[in-house]
C-alpha cells in the first residue's frame, strides 16, 4: 500500500526504511517518483519498509517516522543526460552542492533533513535516486523511455533497500 501524504499527513513509526516518491503525476515524467512508489508497492510487501507518495511538496518532518534508519527519496532529476539515466547520491552530496543532478522541484530536501534533525527525527542515512526525465508536459503517463526503464528503477530501489552496492548506469 502506498500512503499518500498529501491527503493523509500520517506518521509511520514502525518502519526502519522509508521510500518517498516525489513528483507531479500531471506532468508525465515529472511524476516518476510517484509512478515508482506505486509499482514498488505492487512488488514489495515487507513490514520494515514504508512506501510513501509524497506528491509535489512532501513535508518530511510530519510524514517520516522517528525510527527510520534509511530514507530513500525518488524524484525526477535533470542533469542533461539521456532520458532514463539513473543518478544516485547521498544527502552529504546535496549539502556540499556537488551533484549535477537536482530535483526538478527544488523542494528543499536538505532543509527538510535539517528540520528533521532539529526535531530528533533525522534518518541515519538518506539516499536520493534521481531519474533523468524525457517529457515534462501535461499528461498522466510516463514517456515511453521512462516507462521502459521503470522495472530497472524498481530494481535499483530494491537493491538500495537491501544495502547492496550497485553501479548506476546510463540509459542505453
Amino acid at each position: 500500500m502506498v500512503k499518500n501524504v498529501t491527503s493523509e499527513r500520517q506518521i509511520v513509526t514502525d518502519r526502519r526504511t522509508t521510500v518517498l516518491g516525489v513528483g507531479n503525476l500531471l506532468l508525465r515524467d515529472e511524476g516518476v517518483g510517484i509512478h515508482l512508489v506505486q509499482k514498488l508497492a505492487e512488488v514489495l510487501d515487507r513490514n520494515d519498509v514504508d512506501i510513501i507518495d509524497g506528491g509535489t511538496d512532501p513535508d518530511m518532518v510530519t510524514c517520516i517516522g522517528e525510527d527510520v534508519d534509511k530514507l530513500i527519496i525518488v524524484d525526477a532529476a535533470s542533469a542533461g543526460d539521456k532520458p532514463g539515466t539513473i543518478y544516485r547520491f547521498d544527502i552529504e552530496d546535496l549539502k556540499s552542492g556537488t551533484p549535477d543532478a537536482l530535483s526538478l522541484h527544488q523542494i528543499g530536501i536538505v532543509d527538510s533533513i535539517k528540520m528533521m534533525s532539529l526535531v530528533g527525527k533525522q534518518p541515519k542515512s538518506v539516499t536520493v535516486i534521481g531519474i533523468e526525465p524525457d517529457t515534462i508536459d501535461f499528461g498522466l503517463e510516463l514517456s515511453p523511455e521512462l516507462n521502459r526503464r521503470l522495472p530497472k528503477i524498481v530494481e535499483v530501489v530494491l537493491n538500495e533497500i537491501e544495502d547492496q552496492n550497485i553501479s548506476m548506469e546510463a540509459a542505453r
